[in-house]
């Protein structure tokens, strides 16, 4: 594994997280619209400054809302193609690019957290896909700052796992989803499947604190990689619908998709802490250097 197949492999991941996110945006709603019509945040400006009452803005709030969320997530996809012009001589300024992208990623996983009702967990449960343009911005420039993507990866991993694991493990109530898809792959109970997330999510917490300690580092990260792609694929698994239309994976693909992030980042992490991974003098002048 050398330099440049690591970095196409942290560009995929980039691209695809963004491009997913984007589409189940534009095509699937998002939470985004709840922060529009939280009503304990923007009643008393209504009133204040319009003679609207709540429902007569939601009424008429809804098509803006529509369109902005479709843009949102039209921009979304088109930023997926960023990271392929990130490594042009002749565009270095595009790796700036990234920043406003992760504001985007944000201001979703904001909006989720709030749906939530501020849970614990979902503060931080998508700290991997937020952080996946900031993590290419580290190591696209002149100096790739490969500790300091170690770092903010290890702690995004950390952040993710744990927040997954407080919903398994029952920290916070275990979602309905979670139960389903256990009992549709595995065809158990539901207090069996009730168990089984319980027992998946104390691991996801031990060894998400794991990464942090070199003893515990390597078996951690592949045990980050193997459940995060197994949670990740258990989207489309558990949604299979083989009908006269054949498999309605949609929006179940993309939601497998955008989690690309939950495997692919410990295992870019994994590898270059297996390999010592590191870029030569003249792929990063090949990389950077203007024409």
């Amino acid at each position: 594994m050398n330099y440049q197949r690591w970095l196409f492999l942290l560009k995929l991941c980039v691209s695809v997280t963004l491009v997913a996110r984007g589409w189940l945006t534009w095509q699937w709603d998002s939470p985004i619209r709840g922060l529009v019509w939280h009503e304990d945040w923007w009643s008393s400006l209504l009133e204040k400054t319009t003679d609207l009452t709540w429902t007569d803005f939601a009424l008429a709030s809804d098509p803006w809302i529509n369109q902005g969320l479709m843009v949102f997530g039209i921009l979304l996809i088109v930023g997926g193609i960023l990271p392929w012009f990130i490594s042009k001589s002749c565009c270095p300024w595009t790796r700036w690019l990234l920043w406003p992208l992760a504001g985007l990623l944000l201001i979703d996983s904001f909006a989720r957290w709030v749906s939530s009702d501020y849970e614990f967990g979902m503060a931080i449960e998508h700290a991997l896909q937020m952080i996946t343009p900031i993590a290419l911005f580290f190591v696209s420039g002149k100096n790739p700052a490969m500790k300091r993507w170690c770092l903010l990866v290890s702690i995004a991993a950390a952040m993710t796992f744990i927040g997954h694991g407080c919903y398994a493990a029952g920290i916070h109530p275990v979602p309905l989803s979670y139960q389903n898809m256990t009992i549709g792959i595995l065809g158990v109970s539901q207090d069996t499947a009730l168990i089984l997330l319980a027992v998946a999510g104390w691991l996801d917490i031990l060894f998400a604190i794991g990464i942090f300690f070199r003893q515990t580092r390597m078996l951690s990260l592949c045990y980050l990689v193997l459940w995060g792609a197994a949670t990740a694929a258990a989207r489309v698994v558990a949604h299979i619908d083989l009908g006269i239309d054949g498999w309605a994976l949609n929006p179940w693909a993309f939601e497998t998709m955008v989690r690309t992030s939950h495997w692919l980042l410990p295992l870019l992490l994994l590898l270059l802490y297996r390999f010592r991974i590191e870029p030569a003098r003249s792929e990063v002048k090949r990389i950077t250097q203007p024409v």
